[in-house]
């Protein structure tokens, strides 16, 4: 499968000027972290003991955030980092991160946090704050998660945001042909709520076609749970509380409406044997629905961002397609898409909290974001990355196909849209939110998988105890 060119092109005189106004500003501070920098003298002596970073487990194609870690060290021999690697799954991370913490552990420095457990760790004073530093240079929403009541306690290493995977038409001027699953990207764009995919796909599966349910989502009992329905009603355009991003769940209330459509979505079939969301997906992980995707069962999948590295393979598709009509892939913003992504934060009982914050700031710098955007394969969480992206894109650089995955990222322009559109989501800012999100997991997952229609009366009440910490 060959890769091709489908973002439109764009104006070179207006990018490249856009583009040269960033990558000007982008390079002072590129030159402070590429340089043999002489430590500042507030950092700390380490006495041999490196610093140490709780992180996730590096999903970066080519290993690229160790990389960033044997630079630093490269570069600063008497403050070296130790990055400790975390399980995969989020609810293990935090597990980790918050013994630590709690224990007031003064050999962990650094810890790299799940967006929402930023107020959690902010709200216990278990983060130091992280005054003075300028955050201009960042895009809005990553930054703004890193903050608690109005102070900065951590910087986006790698944002995140849900997108849309779907299989796009190599002819975009031919009609619709929904027997194939494929669309144009105009019809894809046009997908902007969850109606709108609701629609897209009764019309696919109602041909005779092999698939099975129309989209593949994350919704095993873990956070993939907690962030697919969230971004469901999201996208189906339930009100949420401008200071929490909280949604009522009271027993009238349109949220618990919306939960019953969603168990229609899963449990009452478009065409026989079809469902709107493929019915595996209440026991899929990210790993498991991207699998579905390629093996042909549904022709649209909800994932993370890196995922196109890993679609845009040479036989990505080789188990599939059940309907052999030659196809790439596209991806838009996830109606509803929610933010993702970690933060690192100094803790606040480390002993080398200035060297600690200069990590931070490396790691979370131009130069890196680049690099993890780039060779990464990571959303990055500033912009200029997605410039320099388009600028590649419309001055037509070569991308060497699938055999070379790892050129110019053609769905720039679709990650940097779905990170500052009005579409982006979020998970409730609530103090116990890990409490809250094991709740509702608790509460709605086996309801949901249940093919008997479900009963969410106590939804609420049960919610609300959790963010009480009762």
């Amino acid at each position: 499968m060959t890769r091709r060119r489908f973002w439109p092109k764009l104006s070179r005189r207006t990018l490249l000027e856009a583009v040269g106004g960033v990558a000007a500003a982008g390079a002072v501070g590129g030159a402070y972290w590429l340089g043999g920098r002489e430590p500042d003298r507030d950092w700390e002596d380490l006495d041999g003991k490196p610093l140490q970073l709780l992180a996730a487990r590096d999903a970066t194609a080519n290993g690229q955030r160790r990389l960033l870690i044997d630079q630093w060290n490269a570069w600063h021999p008497a403050h070296p980092v130790e990055m400790r690697e975390l399980p995969a799954t989020a609810d293990l991370q935090y597990t980790a991160i918050h013994a630590a913490l709690q224990a007031e552990d003064p050999d962990v420095d650094v810890v790299d946090l799940d967006v929402p457990w930023v107020a959690e760790f902010a709200a216990a004073g278990r983060l130091e704050p992280l005054d003075g530093i300028d955050t201009g240079a960042f895009l809005e929403r990553p930054v703004e998660a890193g903050r608690f009541e109005g102070e900065l306690y951590a910087l986006p290493f790698n944002t995140n945001v849900g997108m849309l995977y779907y299989r796009k038409r190599l002819d975009s001027k031919s009609d619709s042909d929904f027997r194939s699953g494929a669309l144009t990207e105009l019809e894809a764009r046009s997908i902007r709520t969850w109606p709108d995919l609701r629609q897209t796909i009764g019309s696919i599966l109602k041909e005779d076609n092999g698939f099975s349910g129309g989209i593949a989502m994350q919704l095993a009992p873990y956070e993939g749970f907690t962030v697919n329905v969230w971004e469901y009603l999201l996208a189906n355009g339930v009100d949420v509380a401008e200071d929490t991003g909280m949604i009522d769940f009271g027993p009238r209330s349109e949220a618990v409406g919306l939960l019953g459509h969603f168990w229609d979505d899963l449990w009452e079939p478009v065409a026989p044997g079809k469902h709107t969301v493929l019915q595996a997906a209440v026991q899929h992980n990210e790993d498991e629905s991207l699998a579905a995707f390629q093996a042909g069962s549904t022709p649209f999948l909800r994932h993370w961002p890196q995922a196109i590295r890993t679609l845009e393979q040479c036989e990505a598709f080789a188990a599939a397609p059940a309907v052999d009509v030659p196809f790439e892939v596209g991806v838009v913003p996830m109606p509803g898409g929610v933010l993702g992504g970690g933060s690192l934060a100094v803790s606040a009982y480390s002993k080398r909290k200035h060297v600690s914050r200069a990590l931070i700031e490396f790691l979370t710098g131009p130069t890196s974001q680049q690099l993890l955007f780039e060779r990464g394969g990571f959303a990055a969480a500033r912009p200029e990355p997605y410039f320099d992206a388009m600028a590649q894109v419309a001055n037509e650089v070569e991308d060497g196909g699938c055999e070379a995955v790892g050129g110019p990222r053609r769905e720039a322009e679709a990650m940097h849209e779905a990170l500052t559109g009005e579409g982006t989501g979020q998970r409730p800012e609530v103090d116990r939110y890990t409490q809250f999100s094991y709740a509702f997991r608790d509460e709605l997952h086996g309801r949901l998988a249940d093919g008997d229609a479900p009963d969410f009366g106590g939804l609420a009440e049960r919610l609300e105890r959790a963010i009480e910490g009762k």
